[in-house]
């Protein structure tokens, strides 16, 4: 009697395999890794990517409005060496007003042809980045809210008050007079005058006779 036994492929050497191939996949020849699309950057900016493609000639990073219409692109840095999300260029960004730009990493081939990415991102050197919303985590026996660090406002100074000059009180004016003094001096005005008609009264009664 003929026994015929196959041998199966155990499987966790298929596990390698899979890895490999999930990693191919997931980073592809050509990219670039950082900025990633809609970042907010601002200064000298490192970007990185992946350059490392068969048949590599060169590379070049360029950069343009994103409402450009006329395909009009200025370099950033070029490369001869292929790269595996590493260093590219440094953009120095303060050198262009805030905006839309797209940046376009293009790799040139040895048999002429080229390949290319873009990567759309935000320069915000005079407008200030937006920060992430505070998240709030909550577990069963408690709620954990996580809030800005406090920043502590100078108190103003205190206002003081300016000493004003204390007014100094005039001499007694010899020669100023009062409600009393006047109505004292009109009394006696009205008597000498009474006693100046009476005299004149007798004088003229002494002729008569």
């Amino acid at each position: 009697m003929l026994n015929l036994s196959v041998t199966f492929m155990r499987p966790y050497f298929l596990v390698p395999l899979a890895l490999l191939l999930l990693a191919a996949q997931g980073n592809p020849p050509v990219a670039i890794t950082y900025p990633t699309p809609d970042d907010m950057v601002a200064g000298k900016v490192t970007i990185t990517g992946t350059t490392d493609v068969t048949g590599f000639a060169s590379a070049q990073l360029d950069f343009a409005y994103a409402s450009d219409t006329t395909d009009t692109w200025f370099p950033v840095g070029t490369s001869t060496q292929s790269e595996v999300d590493s260093p590219l260029a440094v953009w120095d960004t303060t050198a262009i007003t805030d905006g839309d730009y797209i940046l376009r990493l293009r790799v040139n081939l040895e048999d002429g042809t080229f390949e290319d990415v873009f990567v759309q991102i935000k320069v915000r050197n005079d407008a200030p980045i937006r920060t992430p919303t505070p998240v709030v985590t909550s577990t069963p026996d408690r709620l954990n809210i996580q809030l800005p660090t406090p920043f502590l406002v100078a108190a103003s100074p205190t206002p003081t008050l300016t000493p004003r000059p204390t007014p100094t009180l005039l001499p007694i004016n010899a020669l100023s007079l009062n409600r009393s003094a006047i109505y004292l001096s009109l009394g006696r005005g009205a008597l000498v005058i009474i006693g100046l008609f009476l005299f004149a009264g007798l004088i003229l009664r002494f002729r008569r006779y």
